[in-house]
């Protein structure tokens, strides 16, 4: 799933931490960690909040598994 790498890529490129990154998009650091590491998908909400406030580098699709 691309969408944990290019999140972790984003924080990582941006020197932002997660805590201020969950603050922005109003989830916990938690539930940043996990996307970071592939243990959880975000909802279609959060999603789109977080192509948002990556500017769209981490875009909405990038969470989607390619079922082909």
């Amino acid at each position: 799933m691309q969408g944990m790498a290019n999140l972790a890529s984003f924080l990582t490129e941006t020197g932002e931490t997660q805590v201020e990154f969950a603050k922005r998009v109003g989830v916990s650091q938690g539930t940043v960690s996990k996307l970071c590491a592939g243990q959880i998908t975000p909802s279609l909400p959060l999603a789109v909040r977080i192509a948002r406030e990556t500017g769209g580098r981490v875009p909405v699709d990038a969470w989607v598994r390619d079922a082909a």
